[in-house]
Formats: structure tokens, sequence, C-alpha cells
């Protein structure tokens, strides 16, 4: 995965880099832990990106900072969605110098996972746990991570600080 700049900053608050990995468990868990669907059902976000997870402030930041935006290897849940919809080799572009917010690169990835849901004959809209491989790719975190013994045992005991 890839960062820039901005992400790495985000990355140097513990407190907060930490609470970005706690969203993304949730996301990636809801069907399976009860008290990950409790906070993502507390949120007052369309990205999540709120309370419980958040102060307003730190959510402004996570939201504003910029990262590379992300390509569609980089998520390739979707990836294997966009083979099944067209047989067209696709075109990738140079995104080496193309920044967005981390919130407009969220953004994107949906718009573009709606196109591919339409396109295949299934306009369902996703629920959290779709949203769960577009945060990883965003964040840059992997699915092995989330799995981290100390970050879980920390998760056990209630702590979002």
């Amino acid at each position: 995965m890839r960062s820039s700049e901005g992400l790495q900053a985000l990355q140097a608050n513990q407190n907060l880099w930490y609470k970005v990995r706690v969203l993304l468990h949730d996301l990636c868990n809801i069907a399976t832990d009860r008290a990950a669907e409790l906070r993502t059902l507390a949120t007052t976000d369309e990205l999540y990106i709120s309370a419980p997870y958040f102060t307003a402030e730190e959510a402004a930041l996570v939201k504003n900072t910029q990262i590379l935006a992300p390509t569609l290897t980089e998520v390739p849940e979707f990836e294997e969605l966009d083979q099944e919809v067209t047989s067209e080799p696709r075109q990738t572009e140079d995104v080496t110098s193309h920044t967005v917010t981390i919130e407009q690169a969220i953004k994107d990835c949906l718009q573009n996972f709606f196109e591919k849901r339409r396109a295949s004959g299934d306009s369902r809209p996703c629920g959290p746990h779709d949203m769960g491989p577009i945060y990883r790719a965003v964040f840059g975190i992997s699915k092995e991570e989330l799995k981290d013994e100390k970050f879980l045992s920390r998760l056990r005991r209630g702590c979002l600080d």
C-alpha cells in the first residue's frame, strides 16, 4: 500500500491512528462482533468518520488529510467485480502525483463501486462490511494489521482513547 506525507502524519499520531484502526476493524467485523456493530450504528457521518470514533476536530483532520488516490488494483474485491462486468482491458492511469483528501478518496471509491454494481445488475447499496476493503486501501492498513494481538487486546478492554 502507498502512503503520502499526510498519511504518515496521521500514523505518527498514535492515538488517532489507533482510532482509525478501530473504525476499520469495526467495518470489517460488523457481522461477527456486536460491539463493532454498536459503534458503527452510533456514528453520525455517512462515512462513519465521527463519534464514537473521533471528536469533531479529529474527524475533520482525518477527512482532510491528503493522500495518493487509491487505484482499483489496491482494492482487489472491486477489481474482481470489474473483471466480471467488462472483458475490455482497463487502462491504468498514472496517479503518482494525484492527491486527494481521504474523504474524496473514499467517495470516489464508493462511486466506482456503485457504478460496477449497477453494471452487474445489482444496484443495492453497500453496507459497512462492503466499505472495509475501500477503507483499508485508502488508509493503507492490511488485514493482518487489524488482527494484531496487541491492538485487539486494547480493543477488547473497551478503549477508544
